[in-house]
């Protein structure tokens, strides 16, 4: 018993010397690797945290924020304790074999939470202003798209930061889930599935539903004119569901036919408008058929 104590007090006292270092890393260079930081911070507390109990996770988050406020700068601090939670959160997900859906809820909540204080509680103290930074972004665009104005205008452009806020929080959430079942995955901790972008398939209610959305905002929009920021956000949201489940079949295809690399070029093409339409398509047919099971059939026996 007294073995096991001490080897607890010493993992976590290394985990929050290392998170300390790595906040004075991080001032000395300028905050250049923050983001990249705060994600590698959640994967060994969650480590710590499923192996002990939550109040020594706890403990160890008390004493690495206190080193952190002291040595980091304000952005890292608030991202590195939202990392904290996420990693104590997950741990305690794991432990009690939670779905699927809760490590993303649970995990986006969080990721929402902590851009919400940096972009808009913190965004003065900060030195943050995301309407400046989405004002020179739709400029940008404009100089190299210069119909964009007629298709959208910059206050119309300006209104979806809630969006661009949300869909920033869901990249992070996925990437932060993914490191850490890749990486404790060696360390013989499963998850209750695999959160890898080629097994995400909706189910058909929830397509009739999105389907259904997207057409009834482009019928709203094109045939009465209805110039509405509601209906833009009906239009975006349910676009991009449907393109993701494009991307998540067609890097369900290269994978089966043993070429991942072409994952890359297919996410790549995530940034073309007239792309991300074909992947609509795509979408759509892989949700409403049994396309998928039909193309492994036809790999099996070719084999």
């Amino acid at each position: 018993m007294g073995n096991v104590k001490i080897k607890k007090m010493v993992q976590g006292a290394m985990i929050a010397a290392i998170f300390g270092a790595l906040s004075i890393l991080n001032t000395y260079t300028g905050s250049l690797f923050d983001i990249f930081i705060c994600y590698g911070m959640v994967i060994p507390l969650v480590w710590y945290s499923y192996h002990y109990r939550l109040q020594d996770g706890l403990l160890v988050v008390l004493t690495a924020m206190l080193v952190i406020v002291i040595t980091g700068l304000p952005f890292f601090a608030i991202s590195a304790f939202s990392s904290c939670l996420i990693g104590l959160f997950l741990s305690q997900a794991l432990k009690r074999q939670a779905t699927r859906g809760v490590f993303l809820i649970g995990t986006l909540t969080l990721t929402f939470l902590k851009n919400f204080l940096l972009f808009e509680v913190f965004a003065g103290v900060l030195g943050m202003d995301l309407m400046a930074e989405m004002k020179e972004i739709y400029i940008m665009i404009e100089s190299m798209i210069p119909t964009l104005s007629q298709n959208i205008s910059l206050s119309a452009f300006l209104a979806l930061a809630p969006l661009l806020l949300f869909i920033m929080s869901v990249l992070e959430m996925y990437v932060i889930i993914l490191l850490c079942q890749l990486t404790l995955s060696r360390f013989h901790i499963s998850f209750p599935s695999s959160f890898h972008i080629a097994l995400m398939h909706l189910n058909k209610r929830v397509g009739i539903i999105v389907t259904a959305l997207l057409i009834l905002s482009i019928f709203l929009q094109n045939i009465y004119h209805l110039d509405s920021i509601y209906l833009t956000y009906m239009h975006l949201i349910s676009l991009l569901i449907l393109a993701v489940e494009g991307v998540a079949f067609l890097s369900w295809f290269v994978i089966m036919n043993q070429q991942p690399r072409w994952i890359i070029l297919i996410f790549i093409g995530f940034l073309i408008p007239v792309i991300i339409r074909i992947y609509v398509v795509i979408g759509i047919i892989d949700i409403f058929s049994d396309l998928r099971q039909k193309l492994l059939y036809n790999i099996r026996n070719k084999q």
